[in-house]
């Protein structure tokens, strides 16, 4: 499934479907229409509170716990792992890019940058103002 953004109020979604060669006509319907039936469900879910934004009344609450396992599951999963990224940096005292390339930075490259971040949190300094 691919999520594409068109605009503010609009997502065009995109599925594929996948057949084993070994399954027969009636597993791959009975799997087909079980999928058919969620995606149905979910987009009637969708649509309505997309209408609801649109009018301002849309009110966001908790998931509920036994019907919403999936996205509770994730959103616990995220904010535990932004949450100790979030400490590691508070304790190491500067902000982790793990997806940042390391190399090509000589032995002063930090240096460099730290002096940097110096600078800027100086920029206000009543001292360096031309």
């Amino acid at each position: 499934m691919r999520c594409i953004p068109i605009s503010a109020s609009q997502t065009k979604m995109e599925y594929e479907v996948y057949r084993a060669n070994s399954a027969s006509d009636e597993e791959f319907n009975e799997i087909s229409d079980c999928f058919k039936q969620i995606l149905k469900e979910d987009k009637d879910l969708c649509n309505a509170a997309q209408k609801n934004l649109n009018a301002g009344i849309f009110v966001n609450g908790e998931l509920h716990p036994r019907v919403e396992k999936g996205p509770l599951f994730f959103q616990e999963t995220t904010r535990k792992l932004v949450m100790d990224h979030h400490k590691q940096e508070e304790s190491e005292g500067h902000e982790i890019w793990p997806a940042a390339p390391k190399s090509g930075q000589s032995g002063n490259g930090q240096g460099d940058i730290d002096f940097c971040n110096k600078l800027e949190a100086c920029a206000g300094s009543e001292s360096l103002k031309w």
